[in-house]
């Protein structure tokens, strides 16, 4: 309904085309105005942006000034300009005025409007920064600036994303890089922001050097004043340190000294742990415990080491401090006597030494499989941490948690961990945790195939100087620019590296080495890959996979210069892989490598039959002979094999990708004329390893598909329905999630009685643990279950689903666990929980995901969703069992099923996302 005082509006706008039209029978024709310059006075004048716009009136530029944090409501924009501006389909223009008047959204619907150049990808890049999608924001101004290095808009734009992020050394050499193009007003303004953010940051370094080296000082000099000003300001890093002083004392004068020290950081952090620390010590015996604290001292100087018999001899002697001391800085020194130092820390009753214990114990944990009593030990101790004053220490179980989550590749709270340890280390000026946390988001962002924001963390870690490392920054770097199919600039670094002292030709520097030769080979790359392969190999301590792997890299890297020398090499990598214990990651990477080098290989070659071969052989499936799809991604290569009907033979190999296979639309994967062989298949066989394994858009949803991985025992029959043994469905629903992961309750599931069949074993509540859902599945026919899976939303990380938790905590069902257990009655499984059948994205891994592990148990068909799913999964995953149970195999009965839900509802688009893994008969 229209307003009155809108009706007037509308009738007056109706009425000027009809005046317009009367004016213009008298008078020539004229053309539109252009757009006055007050136009963009006005927009700049008012502009709430700080990103730069290509265009250039928008892009004049004007000086800033606090706003005084009153929010100004924006003025309406004169619709006379923005009309001529769409007559003449200038849509940069319409865009860059919107973008003035922060009108984001509007912004971006005209820039995606205009064909693709640099200056609209760093004008779409200004958008995603206001949005906070800083990942996006990075990609496309990388993109824009790869194109025009010089590109100032893009330049600025990179610096204030950096500046967003915290890498304030990185975004100051950028604004730096700005202001020497010498323009008008931003250069100026562009060297004020580098000076301020390089102060800033270099500051909190000074201020945390100083407080180590005025500390330190206390060791060697006897008369170095206290530093009781450090300790008020930056009191973890002098505790750190004044530990060491303690136990460095040689008698009790220079321990009392320490004193007023002891008792100014005991007054910031609470306690008096600190002043009786020294009391114990200013009572020892110092006639023999002298000679030990100046030993102590010696070894804490820079190339000092503990002396030989130190450990036995500060033992034996009853300091016990300067035995945990010694102990700290030996290597794996607290884990080999974890028993002794955790009932040591717990005597000494020191907060600061509780994270140690809570640290070994939750790493001997992790090394023993339980995992999830290292998690809740390591949470447990970080909520206990956060009630206190050691904020430091709290950092470093962030750290600790961050490293947990990343190798369980739970990026999602690996990172959350890291931006926590990113934003205290900087707010407590612990410079030292800064690279730690830089190192850990690279990492992180690497997983998550964010590769620009790894960049940008190990930018920033090289911007603060080469006194960490030269070398490992720059292989790493080498590594991401692979990854992201840049390989001019992974031989960059990787000749920096190379170059650098301190390099220690490792394996990452070999595998990054490995894959370059395909795009053109170094001078050095033979002597380099000799020197990593036998370095690799070499020493008693020399584990199968690292054997493994260094052949796999040989192998790899002599396939681009001798194919036959570089298949043996690659052929027997896959043998001695299998002879090792499964267990072993590095060997099974190397395996999982070494098969799709040769499947990419054979595709290069032509050798279309030898590619389905070498992809049945990796999955354990029998080689198909017709209505089978085999495909394989390798970096930039890709190879298909589609089998027809007939068996006949159609293949396809690509070696120009120009986007990472993780970011890439997969469902352009397959070309057309592939799709049209395999079109009138009844169902359709896909062989395929990761990162493809698991894609659910890789076939359109009108053919019935599923991914083949091993095969069923002899004797079992094609459908569920007909197993001589009787079936036992078991559903899993109503689960109470722990506390800690604070996820919301879902709804009940309860499942309808079935005429004739037996009611179903349902384990539900408090029941509902890992242990009765694993001792309950392993007979049954069927198996449904309603939980919560968790996972990294925005890559394809190995999801765990989440059930009630045991009374040691554990809570999880994981692929590791599942793949233990035998399933006797070969059931069908269907995983309705969100992103429970998310496989992880690393080539160089298994398709390490639930469906994978079920499949490998024992089951016959895995059923579940690679995205997030709505509650009324439940109803369309009892929708394809019962197609099922009504004799359609499971392909045809998810096709037909998922048909028929998105012909009646829009919103089930995520249906599509269903994957579907069976054995092969």
């Amino acid at each position: 309904m229209v307003k009155p005082a809108k009706k007037m509006l509308w009738a007056l706008a109706l009425a000027i085309p009809l005046v317009t039209a009367g004016v213009a029978a008298v008078k020539p024709a004229a053309t539109p105005p252009p757009v006055t310059d007050n136009f963009w006075v006005e927009r700049r004048a008012a502009a709430r942006i700080e990103a730069r716009l290509t265009h250039p009136e928008a892009d004049r530029y004007r000086s800033r000034a606090p706003a005084g944090g009153c929010p100004v409501p924006a003025e309406p924009m004169p619709l006379g300009p923005l009309a001529r501006m769409e007559a003449r389909e200038d849509w940069s223009g319409i865009a860059a005025a919107y973008a003035l008047e922060a009108e984001w959204n509007q912004a971006a619907s005209f820039l995606e409007r205009m064909p693709a150049s640099p200056e609209r990808d760093s004008d779409l890049g200004a958008v995603a920064l206001a949005r906070g999608d800083h990942e996006r924001a990075l990609r496309l101004l990388d993109g824009a600036l790869a194109a025009k290095p010089n590109l100032p808009q893009a330049l600025w734009n990179r610096a204030l994303v950096f500046r967003e992020m915290g890498l304030t050394l990185r975004a100051s050499e950028l604004f730096e890089q700005v202001a020497k193009l010498g323009e008008q007003g931003w250069s100026r303004e562009a060297h004020a922001q580098a000076l301020s953010l390089r102060d800033s940051t270099l500051e909190r370094q000074r201020q945390w050097q100083a407080a180590r080296d005025a500390t330190k000082a206390l060791m060697e000099d006897a008369n170095a004043p206290l530093p009781l000003d450090a300790a008020r300001q930056l009191p973890g890093t002098v505790r750190g340190v004044f530990y060491d002083v303690v136990r460095s004392a040689a008698s009790k004068e220079r321990a009392q000294a320490l004193l007023p020290l002891a008792k100014e950081l005991d007054r910031v952090q609470g306690g008096s742990t600190l002043t009786d620390y020294v009391q114990r010590v200013a009572k020892r015996d110092f006639r023999r415990r002298g000679e030990l604290a100046r030993q102590y001292a010696a070894a804490m100087r820079e190339g000092g080491a503990m002396p030989e018999g130190f450990l036995d001899r500060a033992r034996l002697s009853g300091d016990e401090d300067l035995y945990m001391g010694a102990l700290l800085r030996t290597r794996n020194g607290t884990m080999n006597h974890l028993k002794d130092v955790v009932e040591r820390i717990k005597r000494m009753d020191d907060p600061w030494f509780t994270y140690i214990a809570e640290r070994d114990q939750a790493f001997k944990e992790v090394s023993d499989g339980a995992w999830w009593k290292a998690e809740q030990r390591l949470f447990s101790a970080l909520q206990r941490c956060r009630e206190g004053t050691l904020s430091v220490r709290c950092l470093e179980l962030e750290r600790r948690l961050a490293v947990f989550y990343y190798d369980m590749q739970r990026v999602t709270e690996a990172e959350q961990h890291a931006r926590v340890l990113w934003a205290g280390a900087r707010q407590l000026r612990e410079w030292d945790l800064e690279f730690n946390a830089l190192e850990s988001l690279s990492q992180v962002a690497r997983s998550r195939n964010d590769l620009g924001s790894a960049r940008a963390y190990l930018e920033e870690w090289m911007a603060r100087g080469p006194t960490r490392s030269c070398a490992w920054p720059h292989v790493q770097l080498a590594h991401l620019h692979y990854l992201d199919l840049r390989p001019a600039d992974a031989r960059r670094e990787l000749d920096t590296a190379a170059a650098c002292a301190d390099n220690p030709m490792e394996l990452v520097f070999g595998a990054t080495l490995a894959e370059l030769t395909r795009s053109g080979s170094g001078p050095k790359d033979a002597e380099w890959m000799q020197r990593i392969t036998a370095r690799a190999v070499q020493g008693p301590a020399v584990v199968g996979g690292d054997r493994v792997y260094a052949q796999y890299l040989e192998g790899r890297y002599h396939l681009e210069q001798d194919r036959a020398r570089g298949e043996a090499l690659l052929k027997t990598v896959i043998a001695e892989a299998d002879a090792l214990p499964r267990g072993d990651a590095l060997a099974r990477e190397s395996w999982a490598l070494a098969y799709s080098s040769l499947a990419v290989d054979a595709g290069r070659a032509g050798e279309f039959p030898k590619v389905a071969t070498l992809l049945a052989a990796q999955l354990g499936t029998p080689v198909p002979t017709r209505c089978a799809l085999a495909a394989s991604v390798h970096a930039e290569r890709a190879v298909l094999v589609a089998l027809g009907p007939k068996g006949e033979v159609r293949g396809h190999y690509d070696s120009a990708r120009r986007e990472p296979f993780a970011r890439a639309d997969s469902s352009r994967l397959v070309p057309e004329a592939l799709r049209k062989t395999l079109s009138t298949c009844d169902r359709v066989d896909v062989l395929a390893w990761a990162p493809v394994f698991g894609r659910t858009d890789l076939l359109p949803s009108d053919i019935a598909w599923s991914f083949r991985l091993g095969r069923a025992a002899q004797g079992t029959p094609s459908t569920p329905g007909s197993r001589p043994a009787p079936a036992r469905r078991l559903v899993v629903a109503g689960v109470e999630s722990p506390s800690l992961l604070n996820l919301p309750r879902l709804p009940a599931w309860t499942p309808d009685a079935e005429p004739g069949a037996a009611p179903p074993d349902v384990l539900s509540g408090s029941d509902a643990t890992p242990s009765r859902v694993l001792a309950r599945m392993a007979d049954a026919t069927e198996i449904e279950i309603h939980a919560h899976g968790i996972t990294d939303p925005s890559i394809s990380g190995a999801s765990l689903v989440v059930l009630s938790p045991e009374v040691n905590g554990r809570y999880a069902l994981t692929a590791d666990v599942v793949r233990e257990t035998r399933l006797t009655g070969s059931p069908t499984v269907f995983l309705a929980a969100c992103s429970a059948g998310r496989t992880t994205a690393l080539q160089s891994t298994e398709p390490f995901s639930l469906p994978a592990a079920f499949i490998d148990s024992g089951a016959r068909a895995v059923l579940a969703s690679t995205v997030d799913i709505p509650d009324a999964a439940g109803r369309f995953f009892d929708g394809v069992r019962r197609r099922i149970h009504a004799g359609s195999p499971a392909a045809v009965a998810l096709r037909d099923e998922r048909q028929a839900w998105l012909s009646r509802d829009a919103r089930a688009g995520w249906t599509r996302s269903v994957l579907l893994v069976e054995k092969a008969d």
